[in-house]
């Protein structure tokens, strides 16, 4: 009824008569004193109390399948092939790893299965709980553990990233070694490109607990244009160190610089339960994790130039 709006059209997905749905409704509207539906031109509409029920349902639904794909499975013995399926697959993504791990991904599918399409959404600080046990989205590649694992999402740790700086050669920093104070980084105006609001960015929130802030002079809605922004001003980026060496790929004369204290973070993959029994879903979770594989956390670069004292 939620998804149709129309006891007949329930009726039809039920294959039950529309009488039966309306004994039905009659028997849920006393089990939860509320109307649930009512008539508004040619359609039922949602009280606001079956509105709150649809999530739970939905759920509810997901975990159901995932008990029936279970047993599919089981009595399964198709083979999967990659190269001869076709497939979207949805993963949501912090923009930092446009410059790593997305990449690597997208390489390994074209390769190995290049009828298969990705779509990638930017990463919001927020419960995924939902997207993933529905099904709307894949993957997720999260910061923060705001997605926990449960009953309907699992995950696994891709790695620990430690947060670094970029800076070019008109940045004073440039001459310093390779390790700086929290102090001396704030006191230089910053690139910001935007994976989320600054009030959720968890190096700003842990600045702001101890009355400090960046001041950010420019924001940018990708890191598509960070290296060139920091080799010609004087402005730093701070980025995890992944991110930060597979930029000084393409522009080398960029300086990395370690924070001191230390502030390291995990990367975690996420997916829905339910959908982990399907062969494809099981394929590609293995492509990523071979792809995280390919970026060891080597030992930070040494950086070519270090004719300045160390900040502490």
């Amino acid at each position: 009824m939620l998804e149709e709006r129309s006891v007949a059209r329930c009726a039809d997905r039920l294959f039950v008569s529309p009488s039966a749905v309306s004994h039905a409704l009659a028997r849920l509207r006393t089990m939860f004193s509320d109307p649930l539906f009512v008539r508004s031109g040619g359609a039922m509409l949602p009280t606001i109390r079956a509105q709150s029920l649809e999530r739970s349902l939905s759920l509810l639904s997901t975990v159901l399948n995932a008990e029936l794909e279970k047993t599919r499975g089981s009595q399964c013995t198709t083979a999967f092939h990659p190269a001869e399926s076709v497939r979207d697959v949805k993963i949501v993504s912090p923009g930092a790893l446009e410059l790593t791990l997305v990449p690597a991904v997208i390489a390994i599918l074209h390769e190995q299965a290049p009828n298969w399409t990705l779509t990638v959404e930017p990463f919001e600080r927020r419960s995924y709980v939902s997207d993933l046990a529905t099904g709307r989205v894949d993957f997720v590649f999260s910061i923060g553990g705001t997605t926990p694992v449960g009953a309907l999402v699992d995950g696994i740790t891709l790695w620990e990233d430690e947060l670094v700086v970029l800076a070019g050669q008109r940045s004073d920093l440039y001459d310093c070694a390779d390790r700086i104070s929290t102090e001396l980084f704030l006191a230089h105006r910053h690139v910001y490109p935007l994976p989320w609001p600054i009030s959720q960015n968890y190096l700003d929130v842990e600045l702001a607990r101890r009355g400090q802030h960046r001041n950010i002079a420019v924001s940018l809605p990708s890191y598509a244009a960070l290296g060139h922004l920091l080799e010609t001003t004087d402005l730093v980026s701070s980025l995890p160190d992944r991110s930060a060496r597979a930029l000084m790929r393409s522009h080398p004369d960029l300086k990395l610089l370690r924070l001191e204290p230390a502030r390291r973070s995990e990367l975690s993959l996420l997916w829905g339960i339910a959908a982990a029994q399907e062969p494809a879903i099981a394929w590609i979770r293995d492509i990523i994790q071979r792809a995280a594989g390919s970026f060891p956390d080597n030992a930070l670069p040494v950086t070519r130039r270090t004719s300045g004292p160390t900040v502490a």
